[in-house]
């Protein structure tokens, strides 16, 4: 279906099939390998033709949920790569699109930055031995981000968690993830 309210050649025109529409709202389905190819591409556009220091993501990987329920159980029967959970699934086409960034900035400009502006919350104690002593939502389990390992990986520069909590608050106090993610940066 054509979106009248973009010019025609308009890349969700063009490759609708790439997008799902998702609380009001048309965005790229990063299970689709060619859309993470694209976004690379876009990126990689940057980093080679402008003079830039950095590459920088907000916390936006997979849409914050709502009532409704992600459509994209056909890619992920289409392009599940053996994955059995849609969830690991999702996450694993989050990692798979950070690693990707992360390889073409370093191969073209080693000395471009890239990170991350995550979630403040990875996940809870309660959900993963490894997880903050928080109770909120994660950006591990509802938005798909696995921050920790790209950390780990190396595949971040840097990571700039959004701890926007204050202090002593019950369900995610800054100082509590201020510290996990202090212990979680891996050097």
């Amino acid at each position: 279906m054509v979106n009248n309210n973009v010019s025609a050649d308009h890349i969700t025109n063009r490759k609708a099939d790439w997008f799902f529409s998702y609380s009001g709202k048309k965005l790229f389905n990063p299970g689709r390998p060619e859309v993470r190819e694209y976004i690379t591409s876009v990126i990689m556009d940057v980093v080679r033709n402008y003079d830039v220091d950095g590459i920088h993501f907000d916390d936006y990987f997979y849409p914050y949920p709502d009532k409704n329920v992600l459509p994209d159980l056909q890619t992920f029967k289409n392009h599940g790569r053996g994955i059995s959970s849609i969830e690991d699934w999702r996450r694993d086409n989050v990692n798979l699109l950070i690693k990707h960034i992360a390889d073409s900035i370093n191969s073209a400009k080693p000395y471009v930055k890239f990170g991350v502006s995550p979630f403040g919350i990875w996940e809870n104690k309660a959900q993963h031995p490894e997880g903050s002593e928080t109770s909120g939502f994660s950006g591990y389990r509802q938005l798909y981000a696995d921050a920790r390992l790209w950390v780990k990986e190396g595949w971040v520069d840097y990571i700039n968690p959004q701890i926007y909590f204050p202090f002593n608050y019950r369900a995610a106090a800054f100082e509590k993830l201020l510290d996990w993610w202090s212990d979680n940066s891996f050097g």
